[in-house]
């Protein structure tokens, strides 16, 4: 049994369906730290190389990029061209669109500000902006940071284009006042249900949690991400779409009557600049693997870069989600998370299995909902030296 196909069953992997309940959380504070099992075989080196080569050619995909972190140890291989057809090959620094693996940078940076007492996990809309109480439905107005990061807000999954176009005539170019202004028409809006009574998952709410983080980081979401994620972890990251920054990268692509086409970005330009703390960063799947491998390590306890017990917040489940990272319970490897995200030009996704101090990442400049699973499968078969027979 593929290892995907279980967090699937388990209500993860697309997180497009509620998983119910209404439990709460708090910081973990006698959860020991992860122990870790013996390596696993899996593939390195040249046999990786040739795998993923492999892959990618049998079906005929543009460029795919895996990166495997073993015991410590993160291993890159990329495959195909950076347009279909083209003649430039992809390159292990070529940034890629990664879609909703950016909610577990966006919760990681949380963190940080928490560790400098900036903000709380259960600090509330209203504490952050108190003015909002007379201008939002009050349901919203005691949502902490972590009913947000946890999808647990009450708020839709996407913004609708009626409130796009209530919000146009406001906007003024100013990115953080019109993200301010956006979100308090969103917030306007009567919650879908009952906020912390159930996981549904909303992007918009990872767009307020950002909000929260800019008003006691004292700068843009983007800045603070490059101030608390980025460069602490010397890894080169950007919002948008690896193309927006011209010529020698990654174009996305989507398939045409059967061909990979070249295909500009598809989210909403009026939206685009409100919801990148939900989906917009851009990196290489190697520097991505630098992330994956903190976040092992914080798990064992060995990490200076955020405490232990925000690390475990992080991946402790409430109905199946922790912050930024579906979570399942997996007889003989324990809890294992992951996520998949897509701007519907490129795709990526994750798994982290902390008992045996393992994650990999897959990523494709390209999306279609065939290949996807695919991707996943992939995925899943380099896991299974370490799935129990």
């Amino acid at each position: 049994m593929h290892l995907n196909y279980r967090l699937i069953t388990a209500c993860l992997c697309g997180m497009l369906a509620a998983c119910g309940g209404g439990s709460n959380s708090s910081v973990p504070t006698t959860t020991p730290t992860v122990e870790v099992q013996k390596p696993a075989a899996l593939l390195s080196g040249d046999a990786l190389r040739a795998e993923v080569e492999r892959f990618r050619s049998s079906n005929n995909l543009p460029a795919v990029s895996v990166t495997i972190v073993n015991q410590d140890k993160v291993e890159n291989v990329v495959a195909g061209t950076r347009q279909a057809n083209g003649s430039q090959n992809v390159q292990s620094t070529d940034l890629f669109q990664l879609g909703s693996l950016t909610k577990a940078a966006t919760a990681t940076m949380i963190g940080r500000l928490v560790e400098q007492k900036k903000i709380r996990w259960d600090t509330t809309i209203a504490e952050i902006f108190p003015a909002w109480r007379t201008q939002i439905r009050p349901e919203y107005l005691n949502v902490t940071v972590e009913q947000l990061l946890r999808h647990r807000s009450g708020l839709p999954r996407e913004v609708n284009d009626g409130t796009i176009e209530k919000a146009l005539p406001l906007l003024t170019g100013d990115l953080l006042a019109d993200r301010r202004s956006l979100a308090v028409l969103l917030l306007q809006d009567a919650p879908e249900y009952p906020p912390n009574s159930k996981m549904v998952y909303s992007n918009i709410g990872y767009a307020l949690a950002g909000l929260m983080a800019e008003v006691v980081g004292g700068d843009s979401y983007e800045n603070l991400m490059q101030k608390e994620v980025f460069t602490p972890l010397n890894i080169k990251g950007r919002f948008g779409f690896p193309e927006d920054v011209g010529s020698n990268n990654n174009i996305g692509h989507t398939l045409v009557a059967g061909n990979w086409k070249a295909t500009p970005a598809v989210i909403d330009p009026r939206y685009a600049f409100f919801i990148n703390a939900a989906g917009g960063m851009n990196l290489s799947l190697a520097d991505y693997g630098v992330f994956l491998r903190e976040h092992l390590r914080g798990l064992q306890g060995q990490s200076n870069y955020l405490g232990l017990a925000n690390f475990q917040l992080m991946h402790t489940p409430v109905d199946n989600y922790g912050m930024g990272w579906g979570i399942a319970n997996v007889p003989g490897l324990g809890n294992v998370s992951i996520h998949n995200g897509t701007e519907l030009t490129y795709y990526a996704s994750n798994r982290v299995i902390p008992s045996k101090n393992v994650a990999v990442a897959i990523a494709c400049n390209c999306y279609n909902e065939a290949t996807i699973s695919k991707l996943d499968d992939f995925a899943d078969s380099l896991m299974q030296p370490l799935i129990p027979k």
